[in-house]
């Protein structure tokens, strides 16, 4: 019994762990953007609080121009794009490229909750290998 439990956790921290790979993947290809301002840009996470009521019938397109509105701009001085991805599921906000001050400003803006540096994360394979086999949670 105890040991289905440990499977059933496993098999849930798998998927948990797959899902963050999959929203993390445009994140991996995009931080190594090369940038030709002297401006330092860095990825950050914008949490966005509570959308307006019409937020909920926008369709993609229409969701983006409103995470856009946000930015200063949609381009960084290179050109470059600056929104990376949109999330609406868990939570409201972007991923985009922003410079220290440009984060500043953002930060003040009505609407936005708070700022994160994008930081990436490498999971440890023998770690979840050892909680897949139940090792790490007491399993035979």
């Amino acid at each position: 019994m105890a040991k289905a439990f440990y499977i059933i956790v496993a098999a849930v921290l798998l998927c948990l762990f797959s899902a963050a790979t999959i929203l993390l993947s445009p994140l991996s290809a995009a931080t190594s953007m090369p940038h030709a301002s002297s401006s330092s840009y860095k990825e950050y996470i914008v949490y966005i609080q509570r959308p307006p009521p019409e937020a909920d019938i926008m369709d993609d397109g229409a969701r983006k121009s409103w995470f856009q509105s946000f930015l200063p701009s949609n381009l960084t001085d290179s050109g470059k794009p600056r929104m990376v991805t949109t999330f609406d599921t868990v939570f409201h906000g972007f991923v985009a490229w922003l410079t220290e001050a440009e984060l500043e400003v953002m930060s003040k803006k009505p609407g936005v909750s708070r700022c994160t540096e994008v930081e990436m994360l490498e999971l440890n394979q023998v770690g979840m290998r050892n909680i897949l086999q139940g090792r790490a949670m007491g399993g035979d």
